[in-house]
This record gives structure tokens, sequence and C-alpha cells, in this order.
């Protein structure tokens, strides 16, 4: 009863956007049209055999969930909700539609880990195929983001049996694994250019003018 009263006021007030603001009953769509919402609830719908919420949005994925056009995302947190609520649906039915829609994100998401290291940027566009972190991470990617995308790139590769997106991740670890810091307490953010850790300390430099490590 909780789940049907929570999404009956997400469909009637923002059906096919990210999320529903519940005194507004408004909409934010920080994802472009992505559905966090739907995708991030399929597996729960399964549990609890809500058959007619599942149709319904299981109806949405497939004639309204593409990924050619969305720019600025976070590269863990679509992994997290949309990659893995695709395989988790698809886990759960055996639908192949989800299944194909996961790797065709994956595909396009691919791009974020194009880096001399290997360790992606953790932000990107689908449309323009850029890929940046933004300036209050140092130049850096999050830590805690690039160190759990494993579970959802190595299942994808299991589900399709094509051991790229595996070897996305496994690139990953191998470089933390490789270069451990001594007291293995990693910092909050690494380079994909460099594979250098950085941090948040300012130095100031010779000159006088900030610089960071």
């Amino acid at each position: 009863d909780m789940f049907r009263h929570a999404w009956g006021a997400y469909r009637a007030h923002a059906w096919g956007k990210d999320n529903l603001r519940p005194l507004s009953k408004t909409a934010d769509d920080v994802f472009l049209h992505m559905g966090i919402s739907i995708t991030d609830s399929l597996d729960t719908m399964w549990l609890l055999g809500l058959k007619e919420e599942f149709a319904a949005a299981r109806a949405w994925v497939a004639s309204s969930l593409h990924f050619d056009f969305q720019e600025d995302i976070n590269l863990f947190e679509t992994t997290i909700r949309v990659l893995g609520g695709l395989l988790v649906a698809y886990d759960m039915t055996r639908d192949a539609m989800f299944l194909d829609k996961a790797r065709d994100l994956a595909d396009r998401l691919s791009i974020a880990f194009d880096s001399p290291t290997g360790i992606p940027y953790g932000t990107l566009g689908l449309r323009t195929k850029r890929k940046y972190n933004p300036s209050w991470g140092y130049g850096g990617s999050t830590m805690a983001e690039v160190a759990t995308l494993q579970l959802e790139w190595e299942w994808l590769s299991y589900a399709t049996g094509d051991p790229k997106y595996a070897q996305f991740v496994r690139r990953v670890t191998r470089h933390l694994r490789e270069h451990e810091p001594v007291d293995s307490l990693y910092p909050m953010f690494i380079r994909p250019d460099t594979g250098a850790f950085a941090d948040n300390t300012i130095t100031l430099g010779a000159r006088g003018d900030s610089t960071y490590e």
C-alpha cells in the first residue's frame, strides 16, 4: 500500500521524469528523461507482484527510454540507477528488451573509460560524447564512484557474453590495486589522465599563487 501510494503520485504528477517533488507536486528531470524513478523501481514492482504497474513501466521503457541526447550526466548514478535497474529487470523477467536497453546504454557510457589510465571520467554527454570531471574534483574522478562500478558492468558481460564491459571496470580495479597507498586509505579523487591521486589540499606556490596538490 505504501508503494502504491508513492507510485500513484509519481504517475499522476511526474510520469517519465526522474523524481517527484511531493510537496509542490512537480517533477525534476536532472538526468534528462531517463525516468530514474521508473528504472529504479522495476525490481520492486516485480517482487511485490504489481503486474499492472510493472507493465506500465515496461511500456514506458520500451517506447520512451532513449540514450542519444542526454548531457552532463553522472556515470556512477546512471550506472547504478539506470543500467542496474535495467539489468535486474532482465535478470528477474528474462525479457530481452531490458537487456537490449542496458547494452545500448553501456555502449554509450563506455566513452567515459577512454582515458590513458582506464580510470573513467565522472561526467559525460551522450550527444556530444564529451567526458570530463567537474572543477570541484580538482581534475579527478570521485574514488567512491570509480571503485564501485564493477557489479553492473561485470554482470552485463555475463548476461551478453561480451567481455568488453567487464574489461572496462577490471582495468580500473587493476590500476587501484597496483597503486594502493601504503596505509590502504585511498583519497577522494583520482585523475583519469595520469592516474595520480588528487585531493583538496591547497598549497601556496613561490609567487603566492594557489595550486592543488
